[in-house]
């Protein structure tokens, strides 16, 4: 039998059960840490109990927003995965982005110390996560279940605990490429000798285990004041599909990998060959989500709201996956919500021009078209796509009952040195107003996948698949742009003219949800790591009228040193010495 190096590795180590197992019942059980008092046996010695351990898993799933000071909840040093692309500069000085990503001081060795790198391979509640899933799914038959109502109660809950592992697989997937597969509980005495899946097993592993779940979910709960949140057959083929469509991407897909080295011949971190069929594969689940009928986009034709109400509001028809901390947020110093403080003031949250340029005019004509009506010289920010005004804060929209002041000494930015608005922008999306009456204290969560997505998605993959865009592929993108009053986009586009404005439209639809890394990165975007990026600096003149100045943020050390190597992650090196079969990744 081979050392059993793994069992002393922090990752696994968290998969291994003892004859007590980490759940503490009562009113508090949501609220701090679990402790060991209780046994397997209890947990499972009923419904009640069961529910609770569950319960607990859902509590391990990601959250996009800073909380507070613990490893998992101090995403990259209190900063967002948004710093890291090209929508927002980070000016938060302790921050992963500034620390680490900014100054070029990244290195694998940082995953070993750090608690500020963009995704920790065992800090994030993964495979704590992984394991109570198995835990519940190897001893859910002991729960009692009298009547056939409990049976099928358990099988269902069987299911969301497959959905939690798969859940944090593919967010594993989209960092690291191929991944150990963990596929049951450990014993001390077990082996656990295991190496990296290829990229396309992997990939295949986690959508098995998904189309295991998703039968035996429901498509709605009809218990929505208890049931809210709980993974549904939507969220199963909306993870799918998100799933499918990374694995699509040339990042993976591929007939060459993105760069050499022993993963790459292990085809860790790629495919091994292009296949087409990947991305008709991800169309085909998003196809069969957009067909059921019940799911949709919020939709009242209040623009504005609707955007909002879309990212922000628990239990819509839009919302497939929510995960949740806690249920209000707390005022703007409540210390386990640090989101408010860091991207309010401290710089976190601070969208780059490049990104406003993005929004089109209000009836979708991009701003760069002659016949646009855009004017960079005067009022720039009128009569844009609705969802800017959701996301970015800009100068002259409604703000806390008057108009939002960002020129230099107004009161969003009262100095040009104003860490919370330094790129002559603030943001909007989850501060709302910053006040009592819009976001503090609200009820709050992540919108992890939203229906919005599921469209894009679909429209991507099959132009992909096509080779040039078809009409359905057109139908799926007008859906979410029409939604905010835009017009169809213009038919007659190529294969690739079609991919940069899905590409485009999934920026402005999901902004500050951390979905524009992750498209970089699979379309290994290597110029816009590279370009440079702009702010504004707003002067208001003597006449009222305002001045704009475009102005270069500070560069980041990839923009001139650029390595395919920061498409995805490290693995901690302490991890990888460890001899259970982990292969570093390329670069690394």
């Amino acid at each position: 039998m081979k050392t059993k190096k793994l069992l002393f590795s922090i990752a696994v180590a968290l998969l291994i059960l003892s004859s007590c197992d980490d759940v503490e019942f009562g009113d508090k059980f949501l609220e701090k840490e679990p402790s060991v008092d209780v046994t397997k046996d209890t947990i499972f010695s009923s419904v009640e109990f069961a529910t609770r351990y569950l319960t607990r898993g859902y509590t391990t799933l990601p959250y996009g927003l800073n909380l507070d000071w613990g490893a998992k909840d101090d995403k990259l040093g209190m900063d967002i995965l948004e710093s890291l692309s090209d929508l927002n500069q980070s000016y938060l000085s302790w921050g992963g982005p500034n620390q680490l990503y900014y100054s070029g001081q990244y290195a694998a060795a940082s995953e070993n110390t750090s608690n500020s790198t963009k995704y920790h391979y065992t800090k994030e509640n993964s495979w704590v996560g992984i394991r109570i899933g198995w835990n519940f799914i190897e001893n859910a038959d002991k729960i009692p279940a009298p009547d056939e109502a409990t049976k099928n109660l358990v099988k269902r809950m069987k299911a969301e605990a497959k959905m939690i592992i798969a859940l944090h697989y593919t967010d594993m997937y989209r960092h690291f490429g191929g991944l150990p597969w963990v596929d049951r509980t450990y014993s001390p005495a077990d082996e656990t000798t295991l190496p990296r899946l290829t990229s396309l097993e992997t990939m295949n592993k986690i959508v098995a285990l998904i189309e295991e779940a998703e039968p035996d979910l429901p498509w709605v709960y009809a218990n929505t004041l208890n049931d809210d949140g709980r993974f549904t057959r939507a969220s199963a083929l909306g993870l799918k599909a998100r799933l499918l469509l990374f694995g699509a991407s040339p990042l993976f897909n591929s007939g060459t990998p993105y760069m050499d080295g022993e993963a790459a011949a292990k085809k860790l971190v790629w495919h091994g060959s292009e296949d087409p069929n990947l991305w008709k594969r991800a169309a085909d689940a998003a196809k069969e989500l957009m067909d059921q009928g019940y799911y949709g986009l919020v939709s009242t034709g209040n623009f504005r709201k609707d955007f909002q109400d879309a990212y922000y509001k628990r239990g819509t028809k839009e919302m497939l996956i929510s995960t949740r901390q806690r249920y209000r947020s707390g005022g703007y110093w409540t210390a386990n919500y640090y989101f408010y403080q860091s991207a309010g003031g401290y710089g976190t949250g601070c969208p780059t021009k490049e990104y406003v340029d993005m929004f089109p005019m209000k009836d979708g004509t991009p701003i760069n078209d002659p016949n646009s009506g855009y004017n960079p010289n005067m009022n720039p920010w009128e009569n844009r796509d609705p969802r800017l005004y959701e996301t970015v804060l800009v100068n002259g929209d409604y703000y806390q009952g008057r108009t939002a002041q960002l020129w230099i000494g107004g009161l969003e930015r009262t100095t040009l040195a104003a860490n919370g608005s330094k790129t002559g922008f603030g943001l909007r999306k989850f501060l709302l107003e910053r006040d009592a009456a819009t976001s503090m204290p609200s009820i709050v969560h992540w919108p992890y996948l939203r229906m919005a997505e599921i469209y894009l998605t679909y429209a991507e993959a099959i132009n992909e698949f096509n080779g040039s865009p078809t009409p359905e592929a057109y139908a799926a993108v007008d859906i979410v742009r029409n939604r905010v009053g835009l017009g169809d986009l213009p038919k007659g586009l190529s294969k690739e003219a079609f991919r940069e404005a899905v590409l485009t439209e999934r920026a402005c639809e999901f902004g500050w949800e951390e979905v524009r890394w992750f498209d970089l990165i699979r379309h290994k975007k290597a110029n816009l790591f590279q370009r440079a990026l702009h702010g504004v600096n707003t002067t208001k003149n003597a006449n009222g009228t305002y001045s704009y100045e475009t102005v270069e943020l500070q560069a980041r050390h990839w923009k001139n040193t650029w390595s395919p190597k920061w498409y995805l992650s490290a693995f901690p090196p302490n991890e990888v010495n460890k001899g259970y079969g982990l292969v570093q990744n390329p670069g690394w």
